[in-house]
């Protein structure tokens, strides 16, 4: 065998130790993670049963069923998920914004013509005037537990499921709706390269002050570094600031 053979099948064996050991720890990284992510999970899903099961009950005394709601999300490689949380608004709460879009009227106006309930025409009435705004103040259709659950995130409780049966992860991008991936450039999409979390970066950071490109970078920055340790520091961190948001609200 020439020196020149020899020094060949050389670099070939030491690519080839370099590429096993980059899938080595790649397996290494992803295993913790998932090892964090059931661990964690399944033990908040039986420390907070109480609570799920009483938030559960609470919705079907006051509005019967469903108790949860499932609104898509983009996950991983840009698949979309229903990403469930606990139902916070009237059954009919969809039907009602419809019929309000359907049927806007100006604030001065006295009346329109309607075969719906009269409760349902209160509801109406009182949506109207908020009809151009993103969010309605003291939103009539929010069930009386409603505010409360939301408050405090006791709605998303029902991620923990996702994130047990591996659809999210305590720690990534927090998963957008299919509309607002939709505005997304090239250099936004990378977030999905990585499965979406509960918290991450940018949950930790000044949330209020942040711009929607330093979230994305900071979703980026995560998902080219993302360890077992960091995934812990930013649990850590995010207890004690989720504890100050609700306190301040």
């Amino acid at each position: 065998m020439s020196q020149t053979t020899r020094t060949s099948l050389w670099q070939h064996l030491a690519a080839y130790a370099l590429l096993a050991r980059h899938h080595l720890r790649h397996g290494l990284r992803k295993g913790t993670k998932r090892g964090l992510d059931l661990a964690v999970g399944l033990t908040m899903v039986l420390l907070l049963s109480p609570l799920l099961i009483t938030a559960a009950l609470t919705i079907i005394i006051l509005d019967g069923r469903p108790i949860t709601f499932a609104g898509k999300r983009v996950g991983k490689f840009c698949r979309l998920f229903p990403m469930m949380k606990f139902r916070t608004m009237r059954r009919d709460a969809e039907a009602i914004e419809k019929k309000i879009q359907e049927h806007k009227i100006s604030q001065t106006a006295q009346h329109f013509v309607d075969p719906e309930h009269e409760s349902v025409m209160k509801l109406r009435h009182a949506l109207l005037k908020f009809s151009s705004a993103e969010k309605y103040p003291n939103d009539p259709r929010i069930l009386p537990c409603g505010k409360f659950m939301r408050k405090f995130s006791i709605d998303e409780l029902p991620q923990l499921f996702h994130i047990v049966f591996g659809d999210m992860s305590l720690v990534g991008p927090r998963p957008f709706a299919m509309w607002e991936v939709a505005e997304f450039t090239p250099r936004d999409l990378l977030r999905h390269k990585i499965k979406p979390g509960l918290t991450g970066l940018w949950q930790i950071s000044n949330r209020n002050s942040i711009t929607h490109d330093e979230a994305i970078g900071l979703d980026l920055k995560y998902a080219a570094k993302q360890s077992f340790w960091l995934d812990l520091k930013i649990l850590l961190m995010t207890v004690p600031i989720a504890l100050k948001n609700r306190g301040g609200n």
